[in-house]
């Protein structure tokens, strides 16, 4: 292999690993933003998670309201 031979065959490697370090760049990125994404859903969720009622909410409401129920039935009976 000539001398001009092995500098075209190491430009063309150096080509190839400048593009392949390229796509890499690229894609942590892109693996970067989903990442915030991912980071913000989970914030979302937790949010709203934190501020709904529960099953066990709902049953004491629930509760409360048959008891101040039975209590202003009371009182209209008397």
């Amino acid at each position: 292999m000539s001398e001009k031979e092995m500098l075209e065959k190491i430009l063309q490697i150096t080509q190839q690993t400048q593009q392949s370090i390229q796509e890499i760049r690229e894609n942590l990125a892109e693996i970067n933003e989903s990442k915030t994404k991912v980071n913000n859903l989970e914030e979302r969720i937790k949010n709203i998670e934190d501020n709904m009622a529960r099953q066990k909410d709902l049953m004491y409401y629930t509760l409360k309201i048959a008891e101040h129920d039975r209590e202003i039935f009371g009182l209209k009976q008397n």
